[in-house]
Parts: C-alpha cells; sequence; structure tokens
C-alpha cells in the first residue's frame, strides 16, 4: 500500500487572551503555522487539533489568571512552496477587535468568544 503524499498547507489559527479582573480588553491574536497533510480537510483538522492542543491557563507576574483560547481556524490554503520546515509558526500578529477582523476576512466560522 502507497502512502499519499503530503504536501505543505497555510493555516491561520485565531486565539483570544483574557486577564483576570477585567481592566484589560481581551486581546485577539492569529498564528499562520505551516502543515503538511495530504488534503485541505486533512490540514484543517490537524491546525484544529493543534490550536486546541495550544490552550493555556497561567498566573501572570501579578497572580493574575491569564487564559489563552483557541477560537477557530480562519482560513487553510496550499502553501507555495515546498522547502519550509513542518509545524512552526510563519508569522503572528495581535489585534483588538474580532468584530472587525471577521468582517474585514469575512469569516464566520470562528466560535464566538465566551465571557471572562
Amino acid at each position: 500500500m502507497q502512502s499519499q503524499r503530503k504536501n505543505p498547507f497555510i493555516a491561520v489559527l485565531v486565539y483570544v487572551t483574557h486577564v483576570e479582573g477585567g481592566y484589560a480588553r481581551p486581546r485577539y491574536s492569529e498564528d499562520i503555522a505551516l502543515i503538511y497533510a495530504s488534503s485541505e480537510e486533512e490540514a484543517r483538522a490537524v491546525a484544529e487539533s493543534s490550536g486546541r492542543g495550544d490552550e493555556i491557563s497561567y498566573a501572570n507576574e501579578y497572580g493574575e489568571s491569564v487564559e489563552w483560547t483557541f477560537l477557530g481556524v480562519a482560513d487553510v490554503r496550499s502553501a507555495l512552496y515546498e522547502t519550509l520546515d513542518e509545524n512552526i509558526t510563519l508569522y503572528s500578529r495581535s489585534f483588538y477587535d474580532l468584530a472587525q477582523y471577521k468582517e474585514l476576512f469575512s469569516i464566520s466560522s470562528l466560535r464566538a468568544e465566551r465571557s471572562p
């Protein structure tokens, strides 16, 4: 049995960070990850699993609870080049307005965040 060829895909994963106390507004971020998969559907499943695995809660230097929560996969596309290493974040940036982000990129697949 011959295994299917794994192709490189780029996935955009979206997260939100909440800090206990409510004085800081939620901060949103997106990570651009390289994933090798046999299909776009498989790449999306790998991205979803990775995003859920990245979720974390910890106490910051002030003893406040910080939660980093995965909201969903915004996009998956075939990579332009095949010479990059697997499972690394290629680019990351943060933003404050999730509604504007969804509108800007016409993304309806992200789950709504829960109130802190």
